[in-house]
């Protein structure tokens, strides 16, 4: 993803004001969460800029690494990791910054003329549709499948950097066959047993993924045990000793 997808109403707004900001010579400092798009947002103000983790460019700074007068213009994210943010950012003063993080540092805010928030993706609906065409679109492409918005298991937990993990492995998996699927855990248990783990130990592998999916499909333990042909003493012990007291 080289765009910042800016379809929802919050999104718009951000973007028109990195639009008006890009031209300034003003510090701006964008905010938001894990995976939002705050580094795309970013170079929609300083395109050609040169971008540098924070914490990385101020151990650079301090060894003598980097000749960072160089720079008229640099993007530097996570700048909640900078140990010494005062000092760090005083020795930039000449250079026009935006700045990145998931945090508002209290004792820089003076620094950046403009703040931008960016909301999660689980609140920008429209851009979030957009992503998961994007994605769903691109692992299709590169798996030769052609899987729906329905066969997706979504995870906005990292917003999207989850987001197209949890796609690319929703469709790679039902890009799979049955003889896919027996040789890849084939693979994977030889690399198990050659690591010298014992048959019981294995079994997790085949019982959890299993009892997962039996609690998901049945509404209680007397069907999941009436399906799965399993004595239910034996079904109930199988979930205590897999998940505790998270049964439901």
């Amino acid at each position: 993803m080289t765009t910042f997808i800016a379809n929802s109403t919050a999104s718009q707004k951000a973007l028109h004001i990195a639009h008006t900001t890009s031209s300034l010579p003003i510090n701006s400092l964008i905010i938001g969460e894990n995976g939002v798009g705050k580094k795309l947002l970013a170079y929609q103000i300083m395109p050609k800029a040169t971008l540098f983790d924070g914490r990385v460019l101020e151990q650079s700074i301090s060894k003598d690494n980097i000749n960072y007068t160089q720079y008229s213009e640099l993007i530097i994210t996570n700048i909640e990791n900078i140990l010494n943010k005062k000092e760090f950012f005083e020795k930039l003063q000449n250079i026009k910054i935006v700045a990145t993080t998931t945090k508002l540092p209290k004792e820089i805010e003076q620094i950046f003329a403009v703040k931008i928030d960016i909301l999660p993706l689980k609140d920008r609906k429209e851009d979030l549709e957009e992503l998961i065409q994007i994605y769903k679109n691109e692992a299709n492409k590169i798996y030769q499948t052609n899987c729906d918005i329905d066969d997706l298991d979504i995870d906005l937990s990292q917003n999207g950097i989850s987001l197209k993990s949890s796609i690319y492995k929703s469709v790679l998996l039902n890009s799979l066959d049955e003889n896919d699927i027996k040789t890849t855990l084939e693979s994977f248990l030889l690399k198990k047993l050659d690591d010298g783990i014992s048959y019981k130990e294995l079994l997790s592998f085949f019982e959890i993924p299993l009892l997962k999916a039996a609690k998901k499909m049945f509404k209680s333990q007397l069907q999941m045990a009436t399906k799965l042909q399993i004595n239910r003493i034996t079904l109930r012990k199988k979930l205590e000793y897999y998940f505790g007291n998270d049964q439901s």
